[in-house]
């Protein structure tokens, strides 16, 4: 993994990592919640594999990025295109796996002719406007501290934080392991794909619980426009297995959109989908046919 900083227009530091290609068409790649710039790596051998140049910015106040008071959604994109000027593209490809699924859309609306392909991967939805019937027990714990007691919320981060310098088949780590479903518990066994995804986690509570909180208070509020007007081709890909975030929500988030293309994996999870079939999804994202 290479880290890189550059200093935006605002003053603001912004971190990000490249993988895969370097000479490579650019794919930018929007890590989930809580997550940072190095959830990337997980795309590292496919991106040689499919010439694509990864390129995984960290958002604002997460891991090498300066905080931004007040963020909302929408400052997304200007940061992106500040970015994506420092390195000297035009267009690319943008993934958002889980909790960066909310800047593809985002991105496809401000930029839709810069894109090449937009996917999203078990992607959080608008929860302001699909509610929190279906959302995992844990996150709508975490959402009653947001509001009531978010002090208690901070001291849970901090809590959670040790928990996962654990190791996962030992406690207290491995209860939390436990509520996953079987295709998650499976693909997190293998070592370097656990530490990926810990290592985000570190990376992302790595300036305290303050970053993390004000990260996820972009899924609890008010987008700003309607994904109904959101024109540009939009695939998503979730499993029914996902505990995380359940595969309804994307189900009725494509259905009020005009350009949608949805793939449900019957026996995949939230980790499982975006790691067992990640070669299905770049192909689809590049227009590749199916090998024979």
């Amino acid at each position: 993994m290479a880290d890189h900083t550059f200093r935006l227009s605002s003053g603001r530091l912004l971190g990000y990592a490249e993988h895969g290609d370097p000479q490579g068409t650019p794919c930018f790649y929007f890590h989930g919640w809580p997550s940072a710039r190095v959830q990337g790596e997980l795309m590292d051998e496919a991106g040689k594999k499919y010439g694509l140049r990864i390129i995984s910015p960290d958002r604002p106040g997460i891991g090498l990025s300066d905080f931004q008071p007040h963020r909302q959604l929408s400052d997304w994109p200007p940061v992106l295109s500040e970015l994506a000027a420092h390195l000297g593209i035009d267009k690319f490809h943008v993934i958002g796996w889980s909790g960066g699924g909310p800047y593809v859309l985002t991105t496809a609306l401000a930029m839709p002719d810069r894109l090449l392909s937009a996917t999203i991967v078990c992607g959080a939805p608008p929860l302001t406007f699909l509610g929190y019937e279906h959302m995992f027990w844990v996150y709508r714990l975490m959402i009653r501290l947001r509001h009531a007691f978010p002090t208690v919320l901070g001291l849970l981060l901090r809590a959670g934080e040790r928990i996962c310098q654990g190791q996962p088949d030992r406690a207290p780590l491995k209860w939390f392991m436990g509520m996953l479903g079987e295709a998650d518990r499976k693909v997190l066994s293998n070592p370097t794909t656990f530490a990926v995804i810990r290592q985000g986690i570190l990376e992302a509570l790595s300036r305290g619980p303050k970053a993390v909180i004000a990260d996820a208070d972009i899924y609890l509020s008010e987008w700003g426009f309607e994904v109904s007007s959101i024109t540009p081709l939009i695939h998503f890909w979730h499993g029914k297995q996902d505990r995380n975030i359940a595969w309804q929500y994307t189900d009725k988030l494509a259905s009020i959109m005009p350009h949608t293309t949805t793939r449900w994996l019957d026996e995949e999870g939230h980790y499982s989908l975006p790691i067992t079939h990640l070669d299905e999804i770049l192909r689809q994202a590049l227009n590749l046919p199916e090998p024979s």
